[in-house]
């Protein structure tokens, strides 16, 4: 089992900057203690995620920062950009970090956030299809064919060369069973989480993508699985439910009108039970909040599961210099399963 972290921080923060600084600080934590990868999304125009617009910015500041740790776009929200663009701001990443980069793609679902591709958002999924083969060919040096300003045919091809000769890639997949297949089929690894799903689910949709890889002719077994999940690992249940619980509900709370856009039926629940009944799911089933022995259980379940990977949500507002300390223990968790 791998572990990583992720960042996705609602952006309504007293000291903007700081937040920042913890990004910094815990990656560098990170790449020296033998995590495999950090996690950086893209969102726009919400402040729920919002410290993060583009991916490759905040990979291209780590880059430098750090040494062996993985810098994984975590998503590209692939419709909202040119397949050129995504290949060169990573093309230049993987340099500044000497080959470490990979990506993970996503659809996108919040139609406010296509503003920026707005004839894209009905067929957003046929574009992130379309995007794996042409991000492929541009990493490995080929051409693509665009009009140019003339309204000329011209080939195009990227730079910088990157150091890596293939650019390994994730599919992000919510919780429905035909993501994960298409995730199969395209040979991309996946990326998830358990926000529309339980653990339980996870076993048969793991399954299905294994089979699906291995009806497309890719190794079943190289594929890898990663799971987002909330975390904060502390000495006590107690003692992190105590912590976390306050700046957890206003961190969902900050999401919710997102969720109501997409998800109507969420609209038939009151703000605050649903924020505590959601609370709750993650604390008991849904997240690695807890003590270490609470955790390293949760982890084993995921693994019984087929995950290969569980990438850190840890930004979601606890107090830095805890979320920090609490890193330390999260690290055994990670021990525990390191051979």
């Amino acid at each position: 089992m791998d572990f990583s972290l992720l960042y996705f921080a609602n952006r309504k923060v007293d000291d903007a900057p700081a937040e920042y600084d913890l990004l910094f600080d815990a990656a560098r934590f990170a790449d020296r203690n033998g995590f495999t990868a950090v996690w950086l999304p893209e969102r726009h125009f919400h402040p729920f995620g919002g410290a993060y617009p583009n991916p490759a910015l905040a990979a291209a500041a780590l880059a430098v920062r750090t040494e062996r740790v993985r810098l994984r776009a975590g998503s590209v929200v692939a419709p909202l950009h040119d397949p050129l663009t995504v290949a060169e701001d990573w093309a230049f990443v993987d340099n500044l970090s000497r080959g470490r980069v990979d990506l993970a793609l996503a659809t996108g679902w919040n139609a406010h956030d296509f503003v920026l591709a707005p004839e894209r958002y009905a067929e957003r999924r046929a574009h992130t299809v379309e995007s794996v083969s042409v991000l492929r060919d541009l990493w490995a040096g080929k051409t693509v064919e665009r009009t140019d300003g003339k309204g000329r045919p011209a080939q195009v091809a990227t730079y910088p060369r990157p150091v890596q000769a293939d650019l390994d890639m994730w599919l992000t997949c919510s919780s429905d069973p035909a993501g994960f297949e298409q995730a199969g089929a395209l040979g991309l690894n996946v990326l998830t989480a358990l926000l529309f799903q339980n653990v339980a689910d996870l076993e048969p949709r793991v399954r299905a993508y294994r089979a699906a890889r291995q009806r497309a002719g890719h190794d079943p077994d190289t594929g890898r699985v990663t799971l987002m999940a909330h975390t904060f690992v502390g000495e006590s249940d107690d003692s992190v439910r105590e912590l976390v619980r306050a700046p957890f509900l206003e961190y969902l709370a900050s999401s919710v009108d997102l969720w109501q856009d997409h998800w109507p039926e969420l609209r038939a629940h009151s703000g605050t039970a649903l924020l505590e009944h959601a609370f709750e799911r993650y604390f008991r089933t849904s997240a690695l909040l807890g003590s270490v022995e609470r955790c390293t259980r949760f982890v084993e379940r995921l693994r019984a599961c087929g995950v290969d990977e569980v990438a850190s949500l840890i930004d979601f507002g606890a107090p830095a210099p805890a979320t920090l300390g609490a890193l330390h223990h999260l690290d055994r968790v990670r021990r525990a399963f390191a051979g």
